[in-house]
C-alpha cells in the first residue's frame, strides 16, 4: 500500500467519515460537521466554560489529525501537538496510538470529551468520532 493511500485511509478513520464524508489523498478536510454549542445549564458561566472546552477539543481534534497524517499514528503527548489549551482548562489525552486517540478537557464546573479514529470513547456521553460531547 502506498504512503498516500495509507494517509487517505487514516484521514477517513480520523474523521469517522463525519467530516462531510471527505478525505482527499491525506488532506484532512477541516470543515468537519460540529455539534452546535447549546447552553445546557442556564448558567452563563457554565455555558461559557463548556464553549471553551468544546473549542479546545475541536482544536485538539484538528491537531491530532495533522499529527496522524504526518506520522501515521496518533499521540498521547500534548507536547507533540501544535496545541495549547485555554487558560484554566486541563486537557488529558487518555489514548493516543496507531488506532486513534481520546481526550478529556475540564474546568472546575464542566467536562467535555472527544475521540477520533478507532479509539474507544473516553466517556459515555461521547458517541461519535470527532464530535465533542459534554457532561450534562
Amino acid at each position: 500500500m502506498t504512503h498516500e493511500i495509507r494517509k487517505t485511509r487514516a484521514a477517513a478513520r480520523f474523521c469517522g467519515l463525519v467530516c462531510c464524508g471527505l478525505a482527499f489523498c491525506g488532506l484532512l478536510v477541516t470543515g468537519c460537521a460540529r455539534q452546535a454549542v447549546v447552553g445546557s445549564s442556564g448558567t452563563p458561566g457554565a455555558d461559557a466554560s463548556e464553549a471553551t472546552l468544546r473549542s479546545d477539543l475541536d482544536a485538539l481534534h484538528a491537531a491530532e489529525g495533522r499529527f496522524n497524517a504526518a506520522n501515521d499514528r496518533y499521540t498521547n503527548q500534548l507536547g507533540e501537538l501544535e496545541f495549547s489549551p485555554s487558560p484554566g482548562v486541563e486537557v488529558s489525552i487518555v489514548q493516543g496510538d496507531r488506532r486513534g486517540y481520546s481526550a478529556i478537557a475540564a474546568t472546575g464546573d464542566s467536562e467535555c470529551a472527544v475521540f477520533g479514529g478507532e479509539a474507544r470513547p473516553p466517556r459515555s456521553y461521547v458517541t461519535q468520532p470527532g464530535l465533542v460531547g459534554c457532561r450534562r
